[in-house]
């Protein structure tokens, strides 16, 4: 099983970080959708982007939700990070597609200041994106009033966003700073603490 992406890209380390928490084994192949690496990443992703998972028969599975879909459905429910029915599996996927969606956001306005020159910048779409990332973190840290999210247990809801949260750390430091959240802080420093994410840590 080969993994494809860097470990900066909140997405591809929440695929990486997954495997490791259940113990599968793959090869990391950290290509870049951009500068060098983006045309041999368009020969294993149309779409020339990360995650790509290529499996072990020759399969290729682009994006991280369906990477973490296969994933849970290879270890079972027992195993599964997410649940696989019911009401939790509802409210694990809407608390997992809001962080993603402050994290896409995020990297807007990382993506906007790095790569836009100045004066080509629009000062309006970057406050929005910066907001929407606000809201879509301060509703997650309405939403942990536990250890965990969801129950007693981790899921992927945390693992998720403890990930997302690093990301702003490492990549989106002035956004952070304009943030409260507490618990989503503390979340990340226990998560931060298990050998899945010391090992995926951007290096």
């Amino acid at each position: 099983m080969i993994l494809i992406g860097r470990y900066l890209s909140p997405f591809v380390r929440r695929a990486a970080t997954t495997l490791q928490l259940y113990g599968i084994a793959y090869e990391h192949h950290p290509l870049q959708h951009t500068g060098d690496d983006a045309a041999e990443l368009r020969t294993r992703n149309p779409v020339g982007r990360v995650p790509t998972l290529i499996l072990d028969g020759g399969q290729i599975l682009v994006d991280s939700a369906t990477i973490l879909d296969y994933l849970d459905r290879e270890v079972g429910p027992e195993r599964s990070l997410t649940p696989l029915e019911g009401i939790e599996r509802n409210q694990a996927l809407n608390l997992l597609s809001i962080a993603t969606g402050a994290v896409e956001k995020a990297i807007s306005t990382v993506y906007e200041v790095r790569f836009r020159p100045e004066e080509k910048r629009h000062a309006p779409w970057v406050d929005r994106c910066a907001e929407q990332a606000r809201g879509g973190v301060s509703y997650l840290e309405s939403q942990l009033t536990g250890d965990w999210f969801l129950g007693n247990r981790m899921t992927q809801v945390d693992v998720t966003v403890a990930i997302g949260w690093q990301f702003l750390e490492i990549a989106a430091k002035e956004l952070l700073a304009t943030m409260e959240a507490p618990r989503l802080n503390a979340l990340s420093g226990r998560m931060g603490g298990l050998d899945a994410f010391k090992n995926t840590y951007p290096g």
